[in-house]
């Protein structure tokens, strides 16, 4: 069947042609964008059944393209304690008590409770620690996690079942926080959580796989038809291997709807070569499921003070963050991938970690420069302007969270000091030199709702409509639009085939209820999303 969208406002993220006002599909793509009258015209020389939609004068474009998040963390939460909106210390203890007195205590499940901010607390700002949980149970496992999900609170079983003693803090220093005796306090951090995390209970790959095809009209509500995801520390025993062969026979039978792409934490020279000789690689997959990168974590986050700086916190200057890797460590990985001519996806908060990251690519680079892999660092958020000027020199582009700007604009100055605060979270800086700039949540770190990441980009307040924070870095809507669309796109190597309304494209697109380009700032917040298209098929609309 043939579909007509007319009436429409189109922004198709095309040079050549910006805007249209009507668009023909064929099956999954679009065949023809223009005017009415040209699609009419294009029409009338085929005898098909053509199905319209009016777009009632509103906004139509590309599909959003979520380039860095963890959906398959976001499905597992379903079932975790939302501790998000938690105000106070007292008031996560008094939610994990709820869990845990619903929690079928036959479940070998732990209990978990995800989203706590201790600079939203308004008794103590202090992380939770184990004798906290404890108050609940000493006899279960309860774990919660910091929104960043660098850092998680294991009561005392927790720590017991999973061998986290005396001895092994010591053996760890930097991520099993201990009290004056030396004895764990129950917070972990950074890989060791993230192990661990990767072995606790589950449903089995098949079961979450499942869950994951059933919770993607969630994505759609939001207008999102692709996402490159963060997922395989959520894969039980890390078996990535049967979860990728699990999603590809989705996207075979068009179970899968979504356009996923798997960035694979693989964090060790031995797991990259076991990926790798696996047969795993971006030729893996299909137009539903694909690989599009290795990933990497190079350091923390900043609400935790463990993103890498190269000078020591304004506010506690006993600490610079954590450097994970060596440098010569960081180097191997970053060849081994690059030597595939598959691109790593670095997380680096802290210019410590980002100048890592830039001299890790740049040493494969030169001993490989005829390979030209589209690396990037995530978040990428700490900078100056020299470090800017690497982005572009070695083509390194940059997975963003404009939304991040909501609640780091309130602590940023305290923590790296209000001089390297000024050059950083430099989105407009980074397009107008040139760097490939690409939009995401991290969701479930923030929630994936579109709307505010827009709002953030393009007006730099937070939600309360606190600021501007360096208004200097705005961005236009049509930039914002481009950045969650197309670039997002380029960033899986997609370009050519989705993030524009253009002939020849797939046609994963979306009609919002009002013209985007034109509203006020605030308004931007209530902007719904009214249809969502994947491959010409209607998957949702707003009742």
């Amino acid at each position: 069947m043939y579909k007509l969208i007319k009436n429409a406002r189109i922004l198709t993220m095309d040079t050549d042609r910006p805007l249209a006002e009507a668009a023909v599909v064929i099956d999954e793509y679009f065949a023809y964008v223009g005017t009415e009258v040209g699609a009419r015209e294009f029409l009338a020389q085929r005898n098909f059944i053509v199905e319209e939609f009016d777009a009632g004068g509103q906004s139509v474009l590309p599909g959003f393209n979520d380039c860095h998040l963890h959906f398959l963390h976001h499905v597992k939460a379903k079932q975790a304690a939302n501790l998000f909106d938690a105000t106070s210390l007292k008031e996560v203890v008094e939610e994990m008590k709820k869990a845990y007195e619903a929690h079928d205590k036959n479940s070998t499940h732990w209990i978990t409770g995800e989203g706590w901010n201790q600079d939203y607390f308004t008794d103590e700002k202090r992380f939770p620690m184990a004798s906290d949980l404890d108050e609940i149970s000493k006899d279960f496992p309860i774990l919660i996690m910091r929104a960043c999900f660098h850092i998680g609170v294991f009561n005392s079983k927790a720590m017991e079942m999973m061998g986290i003693t005396k001895e092994e803090a010591k053996k760890h220093p930097e991520y099993i926080d201990v009290d004056e005796n030396g004895n764990p306090t129950g917070v972990l951090r950074e890989y060791i959580f993230d192990n661990i995390k990767s072995k606790l209970p589950a449903p089995s790959v098949g079961e979450l796989v499942e869950s994951l095809l059933d919770s993607q009209e969630d994505l759609w509500e939001q207008g999102i038809t692709s996402v490159q995801s963060d997922d395989v520390k959520y894969i039980p025993g890390s078996n990535y291997p049967e979860f990728c062969r699990l999603m590809r026979d989705a996207g075979e039978n068009k179970r899968l709807k979504l356009r996923y792409s798997l960035q694979a934490l693989v964090d060790t020279k031995e797991d990259v070569e076991r990926f790798f000789a696996l047969g795993f690689g971006k030729d893996y997959g299909n137009r539903r499921f694909n690989i599009s990168c290795i990933k990497v974590l190079t350091d923390g986050s900043l609400g935790a003070r463990t993103a890498y700086l190269r000078k020591p916190y304004n506010d506690d200057p006993s600490t610079r963050g954590i450097a994970i890797y060596k440098q010569d460590e960081l180097n191997h990985i970053v060849y081994q991938s690059h030597e595939k001519n598959m691109p790593v996806a670095l997380h680096a908060i802290g210019d410590g970690a980002i100048e890592q990251c830039l001299d890790a690519v740049e040493f494969a680079q030169n001993l490989l420069p005829y390979l030209h892999p589209r690396h990037g660092i995530v978040h990428a958020q700490i900078t100056d302007p020299e470090l800017m000027k690497r982005f572009k020199e070695l083509n390194v582009g940059v997975f963003a969270q404009p939304i991040f700007v909501h609640y780091d604009m309130h602590m940023v100055g305290d923590r790296v000091g209000e001089a390297l605060a000024s050059t950083s979270y430099a989105w407009k800086s980074y397009r107008d030199m040139g760097i490939v700039c690409a939009y995401s949540t991290d969701a479930p770190v923030e929630p994936f709702n579109t709307m505010p990441n827009l709002y953030c980009a393009v007006a730099r307040k937070d939600l309360k409509g606190n600021g501007p924070y360096l208004p200097e870095e705005r961005v236009t809507m049509e930039e914002a639009l481009e950045s969650y669309t197309l670039l997002g796109a380029y960033m899986s190597d997609e370009e050519e085939d989705k993030g524009k309304i253009k002939p020849g494209y797939l046609a994963d697109f979306i009609f919002l209820d009002r013209v985007i380009t034109e509203v006020e700032q605030e308004k931007i917040l209530d902007t719904k999303v009214m249809k969502t298209f994947l491959g010409g098929e209607l998957v949702y609309e707003r009742v």
